[in-house]
């Protein structure tokens, strides 16, 4: 399987990374990190994550609140997103109401 990641998803990415190691040094190649091996247990069993909007699946991060969103296209993964997942309920609803408006323009 070979893995797309739509440009907002690296951004939204590369943003937490560069918060986290504002926070403290060191947190930010760590969440890098976390992020390719959350990368990579969406390659080696994508079914495994449940959908959770229409064909959306979320694979969550070990350590970090974060999930990245995807989708399965035939034997390509589509990275759509990386959501935080503590973040209260209204900023939530708003990055699934983003999510869910990037999956539609893609399929445009």
């Amino acid at each position: 399987m070979t893995v797309t990641c739509e440009n907002a998803a690296r951004q939204e990415g590369n943003d937490a990374a560069d918060w986290y190691e504002k926070q403290q040094p060191g947190l930010g190649p760590r969440f890098l990190s976390q992020w390719k091996l959350a990368k990579n247990r969406m390659i080696a069993s994508p079914e495994i994550h449940r959908c959770f909007e229409g064909e959306l699946r979320k694979c969550r991060f070990e350590i970090f609140p974060y999930a990245l969103v995807f989708r399965i296209r035939g034997d390509q993964l589509q990275v759509i997103a990386a959501m935080h997942m503590s973040r209260n309920p209204a900023f939530h609803e708003k990055d699934c109401q983003r999510t869910i408006e990037i999956y539609f323009a893609i399929d445009s």
